[in-house]
């Protein structure tokens, strides 16, 4: 340990006791909860919107949060309920000692609460940056997503310590949101190895192919609708399987799937668990993943990670960290070109080239992304 350092390390989840999802920045947290290697020991804690003040968790939440066994959301919510009524506050003072943030949030009381914090002599805060969509597009998201994304821009102001997922996050904050150069931290990939599949293997009967993430406007996944009609009209016949949660403002996707109901060759699985996913992708021959914009991007680098190919959408942050190989980046997002690079996957030669090429990537993993992060906290 470090002189005068405590052996705490407080952890705020707010967001993800909250709503107990295993995707997107809530993986990122569980991966946390289940990989940190110390010294510090971390502790949970909330922010009370009742209460309007920061209070600590039971250790019991990250037993309920970290575990492998996939329990629905809803249930996992039951699990995790009569743990957030217990647990005394937690003062500023306290807090600064040691707090770190991996959540993005829109509650202004909870934003003041860091402001209070951070302005604490000496304060030991920091936080790990995902993505500024919300304020850099805000035409993506729902009227008035960005003004209320204001909250957490100002707080972030004020706090000493930021990492992120990406370069580009890092780039982005300097840049635009603190236009100050000298305000730079490091970044830190994330892993590859969530889902735990296996290396799988080519063979010519796997003709199956799979979009997993959630289904909103700027992941173009009507996209990858239209080009799959399109190539079912021409005498493909290569399966569609679509996984993920639909998003309310997905009003061109929703139609789409409901028309596809009756498809023989399409599948529309959902939300579903970490298994499902698995068992999806031992039969698939390529995923896709033609979003306009990612903070990171990690169905992609997932997929490459079980050395199953994919059809990429430009710029991605998660792929460009990569070398080359295992991938088709489509020069334009529209349906034209996401079917030519099906048709190409469809090759057997060329298929099998991408399965070596994925294979042979260097994917990093949670416990080294946790494990790096760990040390840069730990250093305040």
């Amino acid at each position: 340990m470090v002189p005068g350092r405590s052996n705490e390390l407080f952890l705020d989840i707010t967001e993800l006791v909250g709503n107990p999802l295993r995707t997107g920045i809530q993986r990122v947290e569980r991966e946390i909860i289940r990989y940190w290697p110390g010294p510090q020991r971390l502790a949970p804690c909330h922010f009370d919107a009742a209460r309007q003040e920061f209070v600590r968790l039971p250790e019991a939440v990250f037993g309920i949060l970290g575990s492998d066994a996939a329990a629905p959301g809803a249930d996992e919510h039951e699990l995790l309920r009569p743990h957030l009524s217990e647990g005394a506050a937690l003062s500023p003072g306290a807090l600064s000692a040691g707090l770190f943030n991996p959540e993005v949030f829109f509650d202004a009381a909870r934003a003041a609460a860091y402001r209070r914090i951070c302005r604490q002599p000496g304060a030991r805060v920091s936080w790990l940056l995902f993505d500024f969509l919300p304020y850099l597009r805000p035409q993506d998201y729902p009227p008035g997503t960005a003004r209320s994304c204001m909250h957490y821009i100002r707080a972030l102001r004020e706090i000493p310590r930021v990492s992120s997922i990406s370069e580009l996050t890092q780039i982005e904050y300097t840049t635009r949101i603190m236009r100050d150069e000298t305000r730079s931290g490091p970044h830190f990939p994330l892993g590859g190895d969530g889902p735990q599949i296996e290396k799988q293997h080519f063979r010519p009967d796997k003709t199956s192919f799979a979009y997993i993430g959630t289904i909103e406007p700027r992941k173009n996944v009507a996209v990858i609708l239209e080009a799959f009609e399109q190539l079912w009209a021409s005498g493909v016949t290569a399966e569609l399987i679509v996984i993920g949660r639909l998003d309310s403002r997905s009003t061109r996707e929703q139609p789409m799937l409901e028309r596809l109901r009756g498809e023989p060759r399409f599948r529309y699985l959902g939300h579903v668990d970490d298994a499902t996913v698995r068992a999806v992708m031992q039969q698939v021959r390529a995923t896709l993943f033609v979003s306009a914009v990612e903070g990171f991007g990690i169905p992609p680098y997932e997929s490459l990670a079980a050395g199953v190919p994919v059809i990429v959408s430009p710029k991605l942050p998660s792929t460009d960290l990569l070398a080359p190989g295992g991938r088709i980046t489509i020069p334009e997002i529209t349906p034209q070109a996401v079917a030519a690079a099906v048709k190409d996957l469809l090759d057997d030669e060329k298929a099998a080239r991408l399965w070596r090429e994925a294979s042979g990537l260097v994917i990093p993993t949670w416990r080294r992304f946790v494990s790096d992060l760990a040390v840069w906290v730990q250093s305040a």
